[in-house]
């Protein structure tokens, strides 16, 4: 079921919808913005941000550990020159 929802949109936002309406690229404004936030809701739904973490922390990127052992070595290098 739809449901009508009133939202206020800067003009110059509503002036871009009528001109992608009026070239035919969207039947009327509804379908424009009922997409943008299909879109939206896409990238930012529960399960969308879950699996984003999931993702990010699940397994490290290779180039990440090289980074650390990296990090690691000037660590003890420094450590080292600074205790002679």
């Amino acid at each position: 079921m739809r449901q009508p929802i009133t939202a206020r949109l800067d003009e110059d936002v509503v002036q871009a919808i009528d001109n992608a309406v009026a070239s035919g690229i969207a039947p009327n404004r509804g379908a424009i913005i009922s997409r943008a936030v299909k879109e939206w809701l896409s990238h930012h739904s529960e399960e969308a941000i879950q699996t984003s973490y999931r993702k990010r922390y699940e397994v490290l990127d290779p180039n990440e550990q090289d980074l650390i052992g990296k990090l690691g070595t000037v660590s003890a290098i420094v450590s080292i020159e600074s205790n002679k």
